[in-house]
């Protein structure tokens, strides 16, 4: 069988915030930056030259 790496909500059992801090860290939808492909050439272009080098 393979082995599989441990899951993220297993490692922070017992802890409430799971990295995001207080309540609206990570709440709504203005950490996501924009809908869709928005700020690709802007904001999110360092995320594009890491993750989408062809884009």
């Amino acid at each position: 069988m393979v082995v599989r790496r441990r899951k993220k909500s297993r490692k922070l059992r017992g802890n409430r915030s799971h990295g995001y801090g207080r309540i609206g860290q990570h709440r709504k939808s203005g950490s996501r930056g924009g809908f869709g492909a928005a700020g690709m050439h802007k904001h999110k272009w360092s995320w594009v030259v890491k993750n989408r080098s062809r884009y």
